[in-house]
């Protein structure tokens, strides 16, 4: 069996963003005709401009119908009222058939947005086997938080058991056998808030069958999952990936922008020393800086995870629920991050379409434009600090500079590039390194570490931080066969990374 979950880079793909193509003017709406190709064709006729970036897994958002009843705004896609079908407003099945064949034939690796917790208020489930759904004491179905256009799903009923489990194998199979007669279909699944079903003990029994049914190619189960505790348990439940949140929390929590240029700041939120749930990173930033917070993120896996079947976590700065890493923590930072998240281990590198090109604005769930509550910090020159809401919007603000927009561009593919060039990168053991950075402790910014993979070590640093640093060990960074970045003498420059090979 082919491995190609280590060198994963995902794409995730909002296929309502593509949905609407609407006139950038009023002049071009004058002119406007009526859409010829639906989003799923329009989608697949594209598909090598994505493989020109270098990503190699497209992961879209739920694609099936969109429930009606208690429908918020536009409508959830992750309000579903059928696993088994394409929503209208994409395409049709055939269509998305195409698209995977097409990509599979360009190389890629498809997984779908599922979700095992809930349904839609209104999916078929809901008269044919009401008891497939938690009640509460009314009769009425539950929902859980505040998606009250959902219902949630009852594990403890051996129907639903079977009945979602035969709904990942549907879409695993749906293209029917491939050339050697074993089933062929999606690649995996990305299992939205996995860890909130009611009785977890469904993954231990669905996930070894459907892994023996699909045994002739690797299958990715990535789990939407908040806390290290819960990845964890997942983990030994036989899911092989997981969202990394701990790791995300730090962007979120320790970056902010200048108010007059939107420039990368470490900005810490107020009140982070009674968050209980971020106490080891903010503890680890407190003594040791940014670098400590994303060192310590990095060891809570490391140091319980390990081997060539390990699991696998997905590391990011923009998602579909978080909103832009660009609006909220800066450009500076983004690269950074982004450049950590490509040379770290167990490691599945996320982006989300129009990352590339510097989006701003979270494509749409729930409405066309809406604040969504992910609200950035902004510090002016007196060093007072203020939110701001970030929006949904069913359109597309990127760097507004063509030149800027190209170098963000080329600074992703560089990225893959160097991934997909060294096996180190995706196979190689970690150990930290300190690179003698030259500064009070509580202000380190320059996280650095080895990767090792057979005869070949790879030497990284990055600078998480908005100003230069001199690094008391640069002689080691110099020594090494450059193959990403550089030092100015002795200093890593802000929000930068050098990469040097070492035999």
């Amino acid at each position: 069996m082919k491995t190609w979950i280590p060198s994963a880079i995902t794409y995730q793909i909002n296929l309502r963003s593509l949905a609407c193509r609407e006139p950038r003017n009023a002049f071009e709406a004058a002119r406007e005709k009526p859409l010829t190709e639906s989003p799923l064709a329009y989608l697949t006729r594209n598909l090598p401009i994505i493989r020109r970036l270098g990503a190699n897994v497209l992961y879209f958002m739920p694609p099936y119908p969109i429930g009606h009843a208690f429908r918020k705004g536009i409508g959830s896609p992750y309000s579903i009222r059928n696993f088994k079908a394409i929503e209208p407003e994409y395409g049709t099945l055939e269509e998305m058939k195409d698209l995977v064949r097409r990509a599979h034939k360009l190389g890629f690796k498809v997984i779908f947005d599922i979700t095992p917790n809930h349904t839609s208020r209104d999916h078929v489930w809901i008269t044919e086997h009401p008891e497939y759904y938690v009640k509460r004491e009314n009769g009425e179905v539950f929902y859980d938080c505040d998606w009250s256009d959902t219902a949630k799903l009852d594990y403890t009923q051996p129907g639903l058991r079977q009945a979602m489990q035969d709904i990942y194998d549907y879409w695993l199979s749906f293209l029917g056998t491939d050339d050697q007669g074993q089933p062929d279909g999606v690649d995996g699944f990305r299992l939205d808030m996995a860890h909130f079903i009611n009785d977890k003990s469904f993954w231990n029994d669905a996930m070894p069958v459907l892994k023996q049914k699909h045994a002739s190619r690797q299958l990715l189960f990535l789990a939407e999952c908040y806390g290290l505790h819960n990845n964890l348990d997942l983990f030994d439940r036989g899911i092989n990936a997981a969202y990394d949140d701990d790791f995300y929390k730090n962007c979120q929590y320790l970056y902010g922008v200048t108010e007059d240029t939107y420039a990368s700041r470490i900005v810490p939120e107020d009140g982070l020393e009674n968050n209980h749930d971020y106490r080891d990173r903010y503890e680890a930033f407190k003594t040791g800086g940014i670098a400590a917070a994303f060192e310590t993120a990095l060891m809570n896996y490391e140091s319980r995870i390990s081997g060539e079947n390990a699991p696998y976590v997905a590391r990011y700065t923009d998602n579909h629920d978080e909103g832009r890493g660009m609006y909220l923590f800066g450009e500076g930072a983004v690269r950074a991050v982004n450049a950590l998240i490509f040379l770290a281990p167990h490691t599945l590198p996320f982006l989300l379409t129009g990352e590339e090109f510097g989006y701003l604005n979270r494509p749409p769930i729930h409405d066309r434009m809406n604040p969504i509550g992910k609200r950035r910090r902004l510090i002016n020159a007196d060093g007072n600090v203020r939110g701001q809401e970030s929006v949904e919007f069913e359109g597309n603000v990127g760097l507004r500079d063509f030149a800027a927009r190209q170098d963000l561009y080329k600074f992703f593919q560089d990225l893959i590039r160097l991934r997909h060039k060294h096996p180190a990168l995706t196979k190689g053991a970690f150990a930290l390194w300190n690179a003698g950075e030259i500064c009070p402790p509580d202000q380190r910014a320059v996280i650095a570490f080895t990767r090792t993979h057979r005869q070949t070590t790879l030497l990284c640093a990055v600078n998480l931080g908005p100003e230069d640093r001199r690094l008391e060990n640069a002689e080691a960074l110099r020594q090494g066969e450059a193959v990403y970045g550089k030092l100015h003498g002795d200093v890593l420059p802000a929000f930068s990374a050098v990469v040097v090979a070492v035999r």
